[in-house]
């Protein structure tokens, strides 16, 4: 089956692009691999058709930044996080906002969908990732404003606490006063992730480093060492190929680390920390679909409304521009 891909792939001219959290059985066949920042700047660039393995919004985001090429999905995947930021509620929190007399500029988090990346844009804001969030956020305070940050209230608060300034989510005692306001979404695999896990690596190997995502509690992130996005975490244990660390963050990224670079890896958790929507593609899906577009059948095309793909490439662009 592996030997057919490569062969599709090859006949019709195809990249396959491929988040860090997918399967080894994807993650080894692609031509572009990154995390969203990343594969956002490479699939912008590409003249031929584009498999993206990843969640939808990833899909999106890639017709958006390069509407004039193909995009498919093996498997139409749905972040749950994305899925918490439901147009209707962020349409109701930046009314709150405007009613509240709150000058702000509205920021999402890339793991959301176009159509709340359209709302965001249309206000005047723009996306961010876990790799540029501290920048992006830094220039949105520098204009003079408040912040509204979406979906990610643990990304959100950990930016506040970096840059020392107050945050809050939206709803709770006082919100108002605060300079960046999170909207109350959160990553179901980074939840995962407790103090009291942090505790038992410490107490185990004093000499372990913790290394966390952003998208992990602030309870947690305070207690780490090092604190990056996917990207940043693996630039970290490159440096560090042979220091005992435990890692919170996706599963699969972790292992592949673990058998590629650095042995004396572990997991800070207590059950598996996998992504079932980024487990959700598998070869044979792969397999399905490139056999379907062979045959002229293809599926799961990435469309973008136009009125949705206009305003939300005004916030990634602005995302772009600053990056």
């Amino acid at each position: 089956m592996v030997n057919k891909v490569k062969e599709l792939l090859k006949k019709h001219n195809i990249t396959l692009a491929a988040h860090y959290y997918q399967k080894d059985e994807i993650f080894e066949l692609a031509d572009l691999t990154g995390d969203s920042l990343e594969l956002a700047k490479k699939t912008k660039a590409l003249k031929n058709p584009l498999i993206f393995c990843g969640v939808s919004f990833m899909g999106e985001s890639a017709k958006i930044l390069n509407p004039d090429i193909d995009v498919y999905m093996p498997k139409l995947a749905s972040c749950s996080m994305a899925r918490m930021a439901e147009e209707g509620k962020v349409e109701e929190n930046i009314k709150l906002l405007k009613e509240k007399n709150i000058d702000f500029i509205p920021i999402t988090y890339i793991n959301s969908s176009a159509k709340v990346k359209a709302i965001v844009g249309e206000n005047g804001g723009l996306t961010c990732t876990s790799s540029n969030a501290k920048k992006i956020v830094s220039w949105a305070l520098n204009q003079g404003k408040k912040v509204f940050f979406l979906p990610d209230k643990n990304l959100g608060r950990n930016v506040a606490s970096m840059m020392g300034v107050n945050s809050s989510i939206i709803g709770e005692k006082d919100w108002e006063k605060a300079d960046i306001i999170c909207y109350d979404g959160h990553c179901s695999v980074h939840q995962l992730f407790m103090p009291e896990h942090v505790e038992f690596f410490k107490n185990r190997y004093p000499d372990i480093k913790i290394v966390v995502h952003p998208e992990c509690s602030p309870e947690v992130v305070k207690l780490a060492d090092f604190v990056g996005s996917t990207s940043q975490i693996l630039k970290y244990v490159k440096e560090h190929p042979n220091e005992p660390m435990a890692i919170g963050t996706e599963f699969n990224f972790v292992n592949r680390m673990k058998k590629e670079i650095n042995p004396n890896i572990f997991i800070l958790s207590s059950t598996k920390p996998e992504c079932p929507s980024m487990n959700e593609t598998t070869l044979k899906e792969l397999y399905d679909l490139l056999v379907a577009i062979d045959e002229g059948r293809a599926y799961n095309v990435v469309n973008v409304d136009e009125n949705v793909k206009e305003n939300a490439l005004k916030a990634l662009k602005r995302m772009m521009e600053l990056s």
